[in-house]
């Protein structure tokens, strides 16, 4: 159940990334189309040899699902945001079919109920060792028996270049274990704890000592959901639409302090012993040590989705 869970809730961000419309009204009362309505789906994978850093490297992943930009003092951060798109699009597409943008706001999304997703920690490793991406086979990817999403899990806003999407939180958890009060209340209460008090909670629910997270990422985490999440929609010039966060929205989650934690290998940490993250997505806890290297200098890190119209 709890895996299950964690796939729903992580589809429907997935999928609240893909919105954005306009409450601008042009010419007498009628409201213009939505520049941004209508059906996307993921962009395609791509990957050719390439030289990085002197070096040949196979299979360099080009473009797919998640789009990624990172640029600091050091460029093997190029060299990770090569592996984010390749862990993008080897496992998006088994979980995502389509998602349609619909006038009045509400986002409706083709998805895989129980996607199957392995993440093999040696053939992540073996990338770092070898120098090569492994190939990405299409064929594999689910092309029948896709869900429709409901309605209302999920709105958004654009304005200026800014996309706001605000989960339903009440109607995701409705969808997800039914109607339920008494847990609705409680995670209204949670909202609008403190941030010390919320630790407290937390770790008494999840079993672990959370009280190392930021008081910041927590007023952070909280406001996302109670007012929106903040991020940027573009069109990209080969015309592919980008929906991404910036590097604003994870400084509290990935600056590290002296002894080399960060905030969000505080959480990975706790939420892979409660078995909330399942098992094979564990492995990606690996590459979130990497990040305070790298943090300090990044002047650029935009993390999203890759997307094409129809």
């Amino acid at each position: 159940m709890k895996k299950n869970w964690f796939y729903l809730f992580a589809l429907i961000c997935s999928v609240a990334l893909f919105t954005a419309c306009s409450d601008d009204e042009e010419g007498g009362n009628e409201t213009p189309a939505n520049p941004w309505a209508g059906t996307y789906k993921l962009a395609d994978y791509v990957a050719e040899n390439s030289v990085w850093n002197d070096t040949e490297v196979a299979n360099w992943p080009k473009e797919g699902a998640l789009y990624t930009e990172w640029t600091c003092g050091d460029n093997y951060t190029e060299f990770l945001s090569a592996l984010f798109r390749y862990l993008g699009g080897s496992i998006l597409p088994n979980a995502l079919n389509s998602v349609t943008l619909q006038e009045d706001g509400n986002i409706v999304a083709d998805y895989v109920a129980s996607p199957t997703i392995a993440l093999d920690p040696a053939s992540i490793m073996s990338i770092f060792f070898t120098g090569a991406f492994p190939t990405v086979d299409a064929s594999s990817f689910p092309t029948s028996g896709f869900v429709t999403s409901p309605v209302n899990l999920a709105t958004w806003s654009e304005a200026n270049g800014q996309l706001t999407v605000k989960l339903n939180i009440n109607e995701i958890l409705n969808s997800a274990v039914g109607e339920n009060p008494d847990l609705q209340e409680l995670v209204a209460g949670i909202l609008n704890m403190s941030p010390a008090e919320l630790k407290g909670v937390l770790t008494t629910l999840l079993g672990t000592d959370l009280s190392g997270i930021s008081d910041a990422t927590i007023t952070q985490l909280q406001g996302w959901v109670k007012n929106g999440i903040p991020m940027h929609i573009e069109t990209a010039e080969n015309g592919h639409t980008h929906i991404y966060l910036d590097k604003s929205a994870f400084d509290n989650l990935l600056t590290t302090d002296a002894e080399g934690n960060s905030d969000i290998i505080i959480l990975w940490g706790a939420l892979s012993n409660a078995g909330i993250i399942p098992e094979e997505a564990q492995a990606a806890g690996i590459l979130f040590a990497m990040f305070g290297q790298y943090w300090p200098t990044t002047t650029t890190f935009n993390l999203g989705l890759d997307l094409v119209k129809q």
